[in-house]
């Protein structure tokens, strides 16, 4: 089937009505231009500002932030840097919809009509606009028991705010916020367009070899968010690293494996919508296949066990021995199929990503390079 022309400009990321209207030359400056500028826009003025502003104790106290440090040089790169890649694995699995006959043609218009709804509110001004406005509001409200202030946006405690920490608050915070907020709501559209196509009537094949009667590539899909799952996990692990530093990092990877555990829920708990309709393709599968695999195999040894074979037929060359093969593959693959379209290595990746943090913490430790060494001497 081909894909309608509406479906092929579908995207999550570009057109929106802020980018067209604000930021409209920003599409022709390439990423990495966009990610030194925020990054000079929210990192540098911080350092220049404690160094100009703040005093000795100041400047040592930023310089000695990790949280900081990692949310503006490596968590924001990654939150701007996976937007292309996300969005065309999202663009894909829209089209794959259509391409893989899983949607039929009388219900095309309707999920025509889900696609283009998402990317309307996508273009929402009026979301994007409250998105900026929490993301801003976010820095001057005071919740003690859920905000934290690094030492060096104030000249004392509970004293002024430094120059360095008024720019942190106003500009570097929000901007970050703001990216997260939006990849957030990325993330609620998504899922909102997986439920509406869940709804729809699907061509389920019990037989497909992903094992999920060709839903595998959502399992893929869903696994390119383990970008921002890392980017995430960067930042609270250098935020509780800045708070309640430990030289025991079994606290810290298990406190990063709860957090995978929690992301793999987030993550992949949209695919659930397509539960009811992959278990009834699989319930049609085994009972399909069942009765076709004992009417096959009963008339398979009446002819070659029950039956005086024909002379001259060679078993070697026998077309019957060749369907039996492919039909009890047909049967295993069928019986094997998921109800849940992931697979082992979509759920790996983001396992890894939420533990990735775990490497330079584990670097840094003198003992476990010790052991790395041992290790090493011991296998050569």
């Amino acid at each position: 089937m081909d894909v309608p022309a509406s479906l092929l400009d579908f995207s999550l990321v570009r057109g929106t009505s802020l980018d067209r209207r604000r930021l409209a030359r920003t599409h022709r400056v390439s990423r990495p231009v966009r990610i030194v500028v925020l990054v000079l826009v929210t990192w540098l003025p911080l350092l220049v500002l404690s160094l100009l502003g703040g005093g000795p104790d100041v400047t040592r106290a930023f310089l000695r932030d990790v949280a900081v440090h990692v949310t503006c040089l490596v968590s924001l790169p990654v939150l701007i840097a996976s937007e292309r890649y996300i969005d065309l694995n999202l663009a894909a699995a829209v089209r794959q919809f259509v391409v893989s006959d899983l949607i039929d043609a009388k219900d095309l218009g309707t999920y025509e009509r889900i696609a283009t709804g998402v990317v309307r509110l996508r273009r929402s001004t009026v979301i994007e606009a409250g998105l900026l406005a929490v993301s801003f509001a976010a820095s001057f409200v005071d919740l003690p028991r859920f905000s934290f202030r690094p030492a060096w946006v104030h000249a004392e405690p509970q004293g002024p705010l430094t120059l360095a920490g008024w720019w942190y608050l106003a500009v570097s915070m929000p901007i970050i916020r703001f990216l997260l907020l939006r990849w957030l709501w990325r993330g609620v559209l998504w899922a909102r367009f997986l439920f509406k196509v869940s709804r729809l009537p699907l061509s389920l094949v019990s037989v497909h070899p992903d094992a999920a009667g060709g839903l595998g590539f959502l399992g893929t899909v869903q696994s390119s968010f383990s970008l921002i799952v890392f980017a995430v996990a960067s930042t609270l692990t250098a935020q509780r690293l800045s708070r309640a530093p430990s030289t025991d990092f079994t606290d810290y990877a298990l406190h990063l494996f709860a957090f995978a555990l929690l992301c793999l829920i987030v993550v992949f708990a949209p695919l659930m919508a397509f539960f009811r309709q992959l278990l009834g393709a699989k319930r049609r599968g085994d009972h399909h296949f069942s009765g076709v695999a004992a009417w096959h195999s009963r008339r398979f040894e009446q002819r070659w066990f029950h039956s005086e074979v024909p002379q001259g037929l060679d078993p070697l060359g026998a077309p019957e021995f060749s369907s039996q093969t492919d039909l009890n593959t047909s049967f295993t693959t069928a019986r094997g199929m998921r109800w849940f379209p992931v697979d082992i290595r979509a759920a790996l990746a983001v396992v890894a990503a939420a533990m990735a943090p775990m490497v330079p913490l584990l670097l840094a430790d003198r003992r476990f390079i010790e052991v790395v060494l041992a290790l090493g001497k011991s296998v050569l």
